[in-house]
C-alpha cells in the first residue's frame, strides 16, 4: 500500500509540473485535430499489434513444448491491458495473463512465456533505437547517441549477468532463454517483434503528422523505445508522469515544444485506454475464461 501511495504521489507531482510547463489550452485544440475516424484508425492498428503479438505469444510457448491458441492468447492480452488501467504497473497485467495462462500450462511456463516475450520485444526495442540513432549520428549527436549506445550495452550486460546468478529461480529464467534462442521459433518470433514494435512507432509517427509535426520519422524510432523503455521503471503509477516527461526531454531535441510533446504522448495514450477497455469484456467473464484455460489443457 505505502509503495502504491508513493508511486500515485510520484506521478500527481510529474502530472502537476507538466502542466506548469505546457499551454494547456493549445493542447486541448491540438488534441481536437484527430477526429473520430482518425482516432478508431489509430485504435485499429493498435489492437492489429496486440493481435500480432499473441501470435507471437503463441510461438514462444511452442518453443517450451506446449501449444494455446493465439485466439486465446489474444483475450488474455486484452485482459491484462485492461488490468493496466488499474494496477499501478504493466507487471500487473503480465500477472492476470500469468495466472489465467497457468491453469493451461502451469505457473513456471506462463511465468517463463511471458517473460521471454517481453524479452524479445524489449531486445528488438532497443535494437531499432540503436540502428536509427546510429544511422542518423548527425541529426542526434554525440550525447544521444552515446546515451542510447549505453543502454543497449547495459542491457546485453544484465542479460549475461543472470549466468553467474546462482538463485534456483534467476537460473532457470536463465535457461528458458537460452532453451528460447536456439528453438525453431526464435528467428519467427523475432521478426514478430520487429512487426509489432515497428508499427507501435508508425502509430506515434501517424499521430504526429496529423498534429502538424513535420520532423524526422528517425526521432521516433529512435526515441519510442527508449521512452517506452523508461516507463517500465516502477516508480510511478503505470508510467503516468514519467512518460509525458520522457517525450518532453526527447523531443524537444526533434524541434518539438513542451506543449507539442505531451500532446503526441497523450493522443496515443488515449488510443491505448479507450482499446484496453475492451479487454474488460473478457475481465467481466474471467471464469469462463479460466475454464477455457484448463479445457486447453485437457485437449494437450
Amino acid at each position: 500500500m505505502v509503495k502504491l501511495l508513493v508511486k500515485v504521489t510520484i506521478s500527481a507531482i510529474l502530472i502537476i509540473l507538466i502542466l506548469y510547463k505546457i499551454d494547456v489550452h493549445k493542447l486541448l485544440n491540438m488534441m481536437l485535430k484527430i477526429g473520430v475516424v482518425e482516432f478508431f484508425g489509430l485504435s485499429a492498428i493498435y489492437i492489429l499489434a496486440q493481435f500480432i503479438s499473441s501470435i507471437r505469444w503463441s510461438m514462444v510457448i511452442s518453443s517450451l513444448d506446449e501449444n494455446v491458441s493465439a485466439i486465446y492468447l489474444f483475450k488474455l492480452y486484452l485482459m491484462g491491458m485492461f488490468a493496466n488501467l488499474f494496477l499501478p504497473s504493466t507487471i500487473g497485467g503480465d500477472t492476470i495473463k500469468g495466472y489465467i495462462l497457468s491453469k493451461s500450462i502451469g505457473i513456471r511456463k506462463a511465468i517463463s512465456s511471458i517473460f521471454l516475450e517481453r524479452y524479445n520485444g524489449l531486445l528488438v526495442l532497443l535494437f531499432l533505437s540503436l540502428i536509427s540513432s546510429l544511422l542518423c549520428f548527425k541529426l542526434f549527436g554525440l550525447k544521444i547517441v552515446g546515451l542510447i549506445v549505453a543502454i543497449n550495452l547495459l542491457t546485453v550486460i544484465l542479460i549475461y549477468v543472470l549466468k553467474f546468478i546462482k538463485h534456483e529461480k534467476v537460473r532457470k529464467f536463465y535457461l528458458d532463454i537460452a532453451t528460447f534462442h536456439k528453438s525453431k521459433n526464435f528467428y519467427t518470433v523475432t521478426v514478430f517483434s520487429f512487426l509489432v514494435q515497428t508499427i507501435n512507432i508508425v502509430m506515434y509517427l501517424l499521430v504526429g503528422l496529423k498534429l502538424g509535426f513535420h520532423i524526422s520519422p528517425a526521432f521516433y524510432f529512435a526515441f519510442i523505445p527508449i521512452i517506452t523503455l523508461i516507463s517500465f521503471l516502477p516508480i510511478s503509477f503505470n508510467g503516468i508522469g514519467v512518460r509525458e516527461f520522457s517525450f518532453v526531454y526527447f523531443f524537444k531535441i526533434a524541434g518539438l515544444n513542451s506543449t507539442q510533446a505531451v500532446s503526441l504522448s497523450i493522443a496515443v495514450f488515449f488510443v491505448v485506454v479507450s482499446t484496453s477497455l475492451l479487454g474488460g469484456v473478457f475481465y467481466i467473464n474471467n471464469e469462463r475464461v479460466i475454464e477455457e484455460a484448463k479445457g486447453f489443457r485437457k485437449r494437450v
